[in-house]
């Protein structure tokens, strides 16, 4: 008996993937709703309009919404992609990139509280990010003391609570990255000086 070939449908395939993208979409609804900090698989089946078999056959736990949520987030933020830091040199050029495309989409405010399922989301989208972070400071060999302050500060600034905050004492939307950007080229500037010392 020989093994058959899986077929598979290019209509299934695109029907599935809309059921998920419908599925997402109201369990980010969900979360847009003010003081909500869980989701509610049940409540993302009726919004969606399918049963919460289905929900539960695409995003069969809590860890598995989580991760998907945070993909999803970051496909809407970042459309293209993020391009991480390759170098101390180029954390400038990242922090006014993220905090630009994160200021043009009002859901990364939400995104910002440490709330519930949220804080979650946000540790699932932002763990490459930070790591990347730290290792470009690190490469700038200043004393260990030093290099754990500016990671501390710069870690502090990755975040759409930083840009927000900018935004909430009164720098236009279109400033706040730069002046992010600004302050992390100054922490590079002083650890490189430490170095020399």
């Amino acid at each position: 008996m020989s093994a058959g070939r899986k077929y598979v449908s290019p209509k299934r395939e695109a029907q599935a993937q809309a059921t998920r993208a419908a599925i997402l979409e109201a369990f980010a609804e969900q979360l847009s709703e003010p003081g909500r900090t869980t989701l509610s698989p049940s409540e993302a089946a009726a919004r969606a309009g399918v049963s919460l078999r289905t929900v539960h056959f695409h995003f069969p736990n809590e860890a598995s919404q989580i991760a998907a949520l945070g993909q999803w987030f970051d496909a809407k933020i970042f459309p293209e992609g993020i391009e991480l830091p390759s170098g101390p040199d180029d954390l400038p050029r990242y922090y006014r990139y993220i905090h630009k495309l994160g200021l043009a989409h009002p859901i990364t405010r939400a995104l910002t509280s440490s709330k519930g399922v949220w804080k979650e989301v946000r540790a699932s989208r932002r763990a490459e990010r930070l790591d990347a972070i730290r290792r470009a400071v690190k490469a700038i060999g200043a004393p260990k003391r030093a290099t754990e302050d500016a990671t501390a500060v710069l870690l502090s600034l990755a975040g759409g609570d930083a840009s927000w905050a900018l935004v909430d004492h009164g720098l236009s939307k279109e400033r706040a990255p730069d002046a992010i950007a600004h302050t992390v080229a100054l922490v590079v500037a002083d650890l490189r000086a430490q170095v020399r010392k």
